[in-house]
């Protein structure tokens, strides 16, 4: 059993080290493609959509632009951004709309009048007055709850100071549109691991099968890289566990290492356990020794 648990331990190593080759490559992938910055901008696409149902194509791509461009969000060097809130949402569109954008102004003028036709439509009628209420109103409480968090004391700013439909619209539809866009993401994600771990698990020659057989000596990569069809089904079987990701080996891993001292102590006691059942089993050899001893004490003494 113990032995077994062994196996299993080093092919969950093997496992692991492999897996996370397997999402540094997917992470590469994904972020050469920039795919998490794009589905954001899909996801502002679809909340503009829902806050003004009449905004054109053109005109809501834009604003998405504009909003992932803030500073408040670019990443290093002036790249896209990959993660908003949705109270930083609500005051870069006030911004864009005031044409108040830190840096200078980044969006196109139609783009931006449009964009103010849409709050005024929606309770917004001057976006830059809003925008400076929310401002004082988010200092007060800075120093009225300085143990507050930030993002508690902007939402109530917000929810304050812009008490209209853009925000409610925005505050309705924002975290469900977050999460279909962070599925579609995990979506994507999932199918280039599971490519990146066909290519790796082909390349090393990565016979599950073989590896189980082997889990204590296997090496990482093949001595002679043979390619076989016998191979195939191990292959691909690695391909499926490599897709697992490398927090699943990390966890498995961990419980079997924790179970391993616990059954190393049930061992260890069974054992001690037989090994007494086995000595009581076996009965001492008379050999009356003391009655022989009595026999020539008397005999000396009768003498």
């Amino acid at each position: 059993m113990l032995h077994s648990l062994d196996v299993l331990i080093g092919f969950a190593a093997i496992m692991l080290l492999v897996s996370a080759a397997v999402t540094m490559l997917t992470q590469a992938v994904t972020g050469a493609l920039g795919w998490r910055g794009k589905n954001l901008v899909r996801g502002l696409f679809t909340i503009l959509n829902q806050v003004d149902p009449k905004i054109t194509a053109f005109c809501a791509q834009q604003i998405a632009l504009g909003v992932v461009r803030h500073p408040l969000i670019a990443r290093a060097e002036g790249k896209a951004g990959t993660v908003i809130q949705r109270e930083e949402l609500t005051r870069i569109l006030l911004e864009l709309a005031a044409g108040r954008e830190p840096g200078g102004k980044s969006l196109d003028e139609y783009a931006r009048l449009t964009l103010k036709r849409t709050l005024e439509a929606n309770g917004i009628a001057d976006p830059a007055q809003v925008l400076e209420n929310i401002h004082l109103l988010g200092l007060k409480l800075e120093a009225l709850r300085p143990d507050w968090p930030s993002s508690v004391r902007h939402g109530i700013a917000i929810a304050t100071e812009a008490p209209s439909q853009f925000a409610g619209r925005i505050h309705a539809c924002f975290d469900e549109t977050m999460d279909r866009i962070t599925q579609r993401f995990a979506r994507h994600t999932r199918s280039v691991a599971a490519v990146m771990a066909l290519v790796v698990a082909a390349g090393l020659q990565l016979d599950a099968f073989d590896l189980l057989r082997r889990a204590n000596t296997y090496a990482i990569v093949p001595e002679n890289w043979n390619w076989g069809w016998a191979k195939l089904p191990g292959i691909a079987l690695s391909a499926i566990l490599l897709s697992l990701g490398a927090p699943f080996w990390y966890n498995a891993l961990k419980d079997l290492v924790g179970l391993r001292p616990v059954l190393a102590r049930k061992e260890q006691a069974h054992r001690e356990q037989r090994q007494s059942a086995h000595d009581g089993a076996v009965s001492p050899v008379p050999t009356q020794a003391t009655g022989e001893k009595g026999d020539l004490a008397a005999i000396g003494a009768a003498g």
